[in-house]
């Protein structure tokens, strides 16, 4: 019997139907692979254009520190002193408008001071401020921050004598922040007093004391950072397109902006955000990218009329895509692996040998301290005394980031107790506990939790243990800890002391290797405790906060996957 019409329709509408499911299917996995090279190219230019700009950052501030170091070597400076050493780094680094010398010079030393600056030929020199744009001598206060030396000082001679604590509130706070923390501190966004025309900069301090104990200040070096050029700087290599937009903004204050304009939200639009360290300001950095990657795809009409003839070729076709998509994702997920194992096999055995010159660094110093003792003046002894503690430094972080690298690489998760952790924890602890009578008072049941249990064990230690070394004197710590169980198989862990806390704006640095927001002296430390803990729990698939305010105690929150 023939085939009806009806049903030669009917099959007809179904083949027309099926090539349109499939033209459109093909249509969105063409959509996606263009996706996909977008974000690749977005990600690789972020990437590149983010390190590049920390670099010059980081490249930037050197300068301060080099000066520091030379002044602590050398016990101070005169002016012709300062402009060699400072000229090295104006006269190679453009974004560099000015290193200066502030001293610190108390109300009872003003006059004197100033008059000492006269007689050097500098006729009229005052400590001022300005007001309204207005020359003002600065105002009586305990300790004035003036401007001393310059480099350059053609064309910053605008500066000599400037007091900046005493004109702003910003750039007071940076300066009393460089002297608690003996770190940089940088201010807002300034329009600097060199220039006629509004020029974005920022200033970072960084303090000099007398001796080790960080007792008695002798004045602060300062930076004045034109980030505009320091930003041109490090991207001058970067071939960026024109559709790229670039927006840096102050996290720390409401969103103040330090350069570029936001885009307008039009035509297909993505951005990626990361956060830059400028001392000790944390600055947002925006990539925004107007425009697609430039992608041929068939016309979906087509698809459509090619469907109805060729059917059967398109699935082949579709499938073949995404058979080679998987491919080609699968292929660089086993290099990104074989990389990352090289990497963390490049950091072991750099580690190990670089062990093994401070080793020879340290036995020397000890052989130049025996045998040459008595020929050897105070100085000298310093300098070498400086040495062996650098290089016992430069060992203990080295150890420090091989233990690092390390975390979770020699153990398997397993089904753990944590009660049975953390009183093991407990009992390595026991003697700083009874030193400092401490108490550890557990709020609630501990569960059981799928972790790698000596990672466990040192997040534990270490979350503990900063409770009880973070303490003011005569404090006795009380440590609580307690558990919640989340939304789905997940557990989250409380730590909460009652040490000296610290102000959460520096949360986003905490959690960074080699950082640390209190003076060695004070709290020795190597800056990877909490670098240790956020990693074991990215370990487990979890994340690691924290809420703090200063002398109220710190309250340190993770979360562990059950599965």
């Amino acid at each position: 019997m023939p085939t009806s019409k009806p049903k030669i329709y009917t099959i007809c509408v179904l083949i027309l139907l099926s090539g349109m499911a499939l033209s459109l299917g093909f249509y969105f996995s063409l959509e996606n692979s263009n996706q996909l090279k977008r974000d690749k190219i977005l990600t690789n230019l972020y990437g590149n254009i983010h390190s590049n700009i920390q670099r010059e950052i980081d490249r930037n501030l050197n300068s301060l520190y080099a000066l520091r170091a030379s002044y602590q070597a050398y016990g101070g400076w005169n002016r012709q002193e300062f402009g060699r050493y400072a000229s090295y780094y104006t006269s190679h680094i453009n974004s560099i408008q000015a290193l200066e010398w502030v001293p610190a010079i108390r109300l009872d030393q003003r006059d004197s001071f100033e008059l000492a600056t006269q007689k050097e030929g500098f006729e009229g020199f005052q400590i001022f401020s300005r007001t309204n744009g207005e020359v003002v001598r600065a105002e009586e206060r305990a300790v004035y921050y003036p401007v001393y030396f310059i480099e350059p000082f053609a064309g910053n001679e605008a500066a000599f004598g400037f007091d900046p604590g005493a004109f702003s509130e910003s750039r007071q706070k940076a300066i009393e922040q460089a002297i608690t923390t003996n770190q940089a501190a940088g201010s807002d966004i300034i329009t600097i007093i060199q220039k006629t025309n509004p020029h974005n900069a920022i200033l970072v301090f960084v303090p000099i004391f007398s001796d080790e104990s960080n007792e008695k200040l002798m004045g602060l070096v300062e930076g004045v950072y034109l980030m505009d050029k320091l930003v041109d700087a490090a991207l001058i290599d970067l071939d960026l397109p024109s559709e790229v937009n670039l927006v840096i903004s102050n996290q720390n204050s409401s969103g103040e902006k330090l350069l570029g304009t936001s885009l307008s939200n039009t035509g297909e639009f993505s951005s990626r955000e990361s956060l830059l360290s400028i001392a000790d300001q944390t600055w947002v950095l925006r990539l925004e990218y107007l425009g697609a990657v430039a992608s041929q795809v068939i016309s979906p009409f087509w698809l459509l009329i090619a469907s109805l003839i060729f059917t059967l070729l398109i699935v082949k076709v579709l499938y073949d895509v995404l058979t080679d998509n998987q491919r080609r994702l699968l292929k660089h997920v086993v290099e990104l692996r074989r990389k990352n194992h090289d990497l963390e096999q490049y950091t072991y055995a750099a580690s190990h040998d670089l062990q093994e010159p401070l080793h020879s660094i340290q036995s020397l110093v000890g052989l130049i301290h025996q045998d040459y003792n008595d020929q050897i003046d105070d100085i000298g002894k310093t300098y070498l005394h400086h040495i062996n503690e650098a290089s016992q430094r430069m060992s203990e972080l080295i150890t420090n980031l091989l233990r690092y690298s390390h975390i979770g690489k020699t153990e398997k998760q397993m089904w753990t107790n944590s009660k049975t952790v953390l009183e093991k924890v407990v009992n390595n602890l026991d003697a700083d506990l009874q030193k400092n009578k401490g108490i550890i008072q557990i709020k609630t049941e501990l569960p059981i939790v799928m972790a790698y249990p000596a990672s466990l064990e040192q997040l534990l230690h270490n979350l503990i243990a900063n409770g009880l070394k973070f303490q003011s004197p005569n404090n006795h710590p009380i440590i609580e800890i307690s558990t919640k169980k989340l939304k789905g198989e997940v557990w989250q862990f409380i730590i909460k002391d009652n040490g000296i806390g610290f102000s959460e704006e520096f949360i986003g640095r905490i959690f960074t290797i080699f950082k640390t927001l209190h003076s060695r002296s004070i709290y020795p430390g190597s800056g990877f405790g909490l670098a240790n803990c956020k990693k074991i729990v990215e370990l487990h698939n979890g994340k690691i906060w924290a809420k703090s305010k200063p002398g109220s105690g710190s309250t340190f929150f993770f979360t562990l996957n059950l599965t």
